[in-house]
């Protein structure tokens, strides 16, 4: 079974590896392109992996999962968004998402937080199953990222701690 390791300043090239891996395996379900991040220098993986809380699933010295937490800035004080939650194909099924999930939670406990909030995806159906067995619920709220395509807007999802 893999371990649980929060990432600090110098696991970047980890974040690196797992994020571009589920960025070229399943682009859909991100706001972001692997095009994109994998011109990232490492100065700008520093600072991502500064900026937030990443947890990384290693199995035999390779990651296979990882997940960020975070406050944004406009969200209110005692939220911590949970972020960029991916699990390789060959690791799913296997409880690797609810221990990534629940070092979010705690992190976000200690960090002030009492809440943590997501967006997934409207058409992501296995992101929003797990989503709702890790408790989960639909808030109402959506995030448009297109005008011209409102059915495409991603639904945030909250728990409480």
């Amino acid at each position: 079974m893999a371990d649980i390791i929060q990432a600090h300043d110098d696991d970047w090239s980890l974040v690196r590896e797992i994020r571009l891996r589920s960025l070229s395996s399943d682009p859909q379900a991100f706001g972001q392109s692997w095009e994109k991040e994998s011109a990232y220098d490492e100065a700008e993986w520093r600072s991502r992996v500064q900026e937030a809380a990443w947890f990384l699933a290693i199995d035999d010295e390779v990651p296979v999962a990882l997940v960020a937490s975070r406050h944004e800035e406009d969200s209110p004080a005692n939220e911590r968004e949970l972020q960029a939650m991916w699990v390789s194909p060959g690791s799913r099924k296997g409880g690797i998402a609810q221990k990534l999930a629940d070092a979010v939670f705690s992190w976000a406990s200690a960090d002030g937080g009492d809440t943590v909030t997501l967006y997934v995806g409207p058409t992501n159906a296995p992101a929003r199953k797990l989503y709702d067995a890790l408790g989960f619920t639909d808030t109402g709220d959506r995030w448009v990222l297109d005008e011209d395509d409102p059915d495409g807007a991603w639904i945030k999802m909250s728990r409480a701690l």
